[in-house]
């Protein structure tokens, strides 16, 4: 069965480039803009892991998270982060409470990140 990630990413070439490099794995990939997008995405579809920017307009990336840990509490996250004015480390460490599997800043090594994703859904 092929699984499915939500990339939830204000940023259109690095929702491109993951969708570009995730559909290449096999996976189906969804895409999303902005937190309240995320939500609705996951909403409507089976999700098997969300790679979720920290800082996003209309609902933040740790907000998305949550309400996605309220609609499924087994719900798998990757957090992203970078080129705020803010320390994107300091932020991550915030994702953490949300037990992330895997904390990344921008730019993102994308072999690391299909690594970490791959280990991810083997078990799912």
């Amino acid at each position: 069965m092929i699984k499915t990630i939500l990339v939830v990413d204000d940023a259109p070439m690095i929702r491109e480039l993951l969708k570009s490099v995730l559909e290449t794995e096999g996976y189906q990939v969804l895409l999303t803009s902005d937190g309240e997008e995320a939500v609705q995405a996951a909403h409507d579809n089976h999700v098997d892991l969300s790679i979720v920017d920290i800082f996003l307009p209309r609902k933040g990336g740790l907000q998305v998270m949550g309400e996605l840990l309220e609609k499924d509490p087994e719900s798998k996250f990757i957090a992203i982060s970078g080129g705020e004015a803010f320390n994107p480390e300091a932020i991550v460490e915030l994702a953490k409470a949300f037990d992330v599997i895997e904390t990344f800043t921008k730019p993102i090594d994308t072999r690391k990140l299909v690594d970490t994703v791959n280990r991810a859904l083997q078990d799912t």
